[in-house]
């Protein structure tokens, strides 16, 4: 078992690619349950109006359900009509902050590694906080990363093996000079399936402190 005091290993490595939420953006998915529940949403078989959650959350993710779709089916399982910004609203309460000191990381590892960032994602997050970061620190998140993969966009997703094949391939990377960093471990194991170093990224474990 990792020891939550290790710290990823870069002999070798060239490039790092790290995952999004709860790895560089503070998330905290009980915020948007508890948003739901107050929307008059029961429970997850409500939740979508009799259709499985897990199978539209990953076709959201993946790129083939719009914004509308999901908007409309979320709006189907609430007792009474209710805007649709309520439910935008409701879906990004798990969104919290992009602390400065992971954007000095970033900063500082970028002088010596190319970096990239992998997320699986939907277009109503991203929006968000694509737009929270720009306004909060006056320039892009783009910036930050050699070039950044959301899972909506691609339509793939983690932790199918082919999004890691996929990125590798995108930027001619070499699987042994990768190191990918995500918090969830099924993801970090789908990565070293294609060969790349990966670092799963244990609860309380501050990233910008695991490089120092």
């Amino acid at each position: 078992m990792q020891d939550i005091n290790q710290k990823p290993d870069l002999s070798n490595i060239k490039n790092i690619i790290f995952d999004f939420g709860n790895v560089l953006l503070n998330i905290n998915p009980s915020l948007t349950a508890s948003a739901f529940k107050s929307l008059g949403i029961k429970d997850e078989a409500d939740f979508f109006g009799g259709r499985s959650s897990l199978e539209l959350m990953v076709k959201f993710e993946r790129g083939q359900a719009t914004s509308e779709e999901f908007i409309r089916a979320i709006s189907a399982a609430v007792t009474s009509k209710i805007p649709d910004q309520q439910i935008i609203d409701a879906w990004n309460a798990l969104l919290l902050d992009f602390p400065s000191e992971r954007i000095e990381l970033l900063k500082s590892l970028g002088l010596k590694y190319r970096l990239f960032l992998l997320s699986n994602t939907n277009q109503i997050h991203y929006e968000a906080y694509m737009h929270d970061f720009q306004l909060r620190y006056g320039f892009s998140l783009d910036s930050l990363f050699e070039k950044l993969w959301f899972s909506h966009q691609i339509g793939l997703s983690k932790p199918d093996t082919a999004i890691f094949e996929y990125v590798l391939k995108d930027k001619s990377l070499l699987p042994e000079e990768t190191l990918f960093i995500d918090d969830t471990l099924m993801h970090v194991e789908a990565a070293r399936k294609t060969g790349m170093k990966a670092w799963h990224l244990l609860p309380g474990v501050e990233i910008s402190k695991a490089f120092s």
